[in-house]
């Protein structure tokens, strides 16, 4: 026990000392808005664990390579289990070394799982609420708006244990729609991020696809409906089914083969561009960088 305690001790200490060799970087001054989007993190209770030290690694990385970054959006699975010692070593690791200070927080199936014999959804709900709260975000539900350098952003949650079966409330997406019908009239770029693709949603995917379908009918710049949940990259990570409406599936930061993968979302005046990275080298993915005019 005491020499894991020193360990640990010991790696904290070490990791930052390391983390203070940053060079503050400054974006061009032509993006109105720089995002590192992430997903499916799955942060472990103990902080000495492969998957921690994996985790160190990247946001390490990100806070050297990307720190001119608005946000950070992670969309979903932030913890293995909905534990609460596995969202404080989440928030300590990113207060330490990725040197973005605003995120965009979202709860997914296993945030919701609260990982049990008998799941429990009101402890992670409540969990997950700190977590936010933490990240200077104060919200009565699972879902909320955000606005990040005018920008808005528009983040979904699951509410009940949703290991397999999602569960989004008529109320949610009743304030999905009307937010996003509000938000596209400023014509301007917006976010929705939800941790399950549309088709995974289970009884609300007809739903979310109609409201996601509606509003870019009437919209004159992207709507990116930014996922996760299936952990890999490939044929399924980009599609526009339609004008202004973007399916963008990212792969997890920490369970792909290379691992570190995410994307890099920059807004300029009328163009939206997408590019896959790894974070962890900090060299863009062949084949996945997006050009949107708008």
């Amino acid at each position: 026990m005491f020499a894991r305690l020193l360990t640990t001790i010991v790696l904290v200490v070490s990791l930052l000392f390391q983390s203070l060799a940053v060079v503050p970087l400054k974006k061009a001054d032509d993006v109105q808005l720089k995002a590192v989007l992430i997903s499916d993190i799955h942060a472990d209770a103990d902080p000495t664990r492969d998957r921690c030290n994996v985790l160190r690694e990247i946001l390490l990385s990100v806070g050297r390579h990307q720190n001119d970054a608005d946000t950070l959006v992670m969309s979903g699975d932030l913890t293995n289990s909905g534990d609460l010692r596995e969202y404080l070593n989440l928030n300590t690791f990113l207060n330490l070394y990725s040197h973005i200070g605003d995120r965009v927080p979202e709860l997914g199936n296993h945030d919701s799982w609260h990982h049990s014999d008998d799941p429990d959804f009101a402890t992670a709900e409540k969990y997950f609420k700190a977590f936010c709260l933490w990240n200077g975000i104060k919200t009565d539900t699972v879902y909320y708006a955000k606005q990040v350098n005018g920008f808005r952003f528009l983040v979904t949650g699951v509410e009940a244990c949703d290991f397999k079966n999602p569960y989004h409330s008529a109320a949610q997406l009743d304030w999905l729609e009307k937010e996003l019908t509000q938000a596209v009239s400023q014509a301007q770029p917006v976010f929705v991020i939800c941790h399950k693709p549309v088709e995974d949603l289970g009884d609300a995917a007809e739903r979310m696809e109609q409201i996601l379908t509606a509003a870019a009918g009437t919209a004159t710049a992207p709507i990116i409906y930014i996922s996760g949940h299936c952990h890999e990259i490939g044929d399924n990570t980009y599609a526009s089914p339609c004008d202004n409406l973007i399916y963008l599936n990212l792969p997890s930061v920490q369970y792909t083969d290379d691992g570190g993968l995410g994307f890099i979302a920059e807004i300029r005046a009328n163009e939206l561009t997408l590019t896959g990275m790894n974070l962890l080298t900090n060299e863009p993915l062949d084949g996945y960088a997006y050009r949107i005019a708008y």
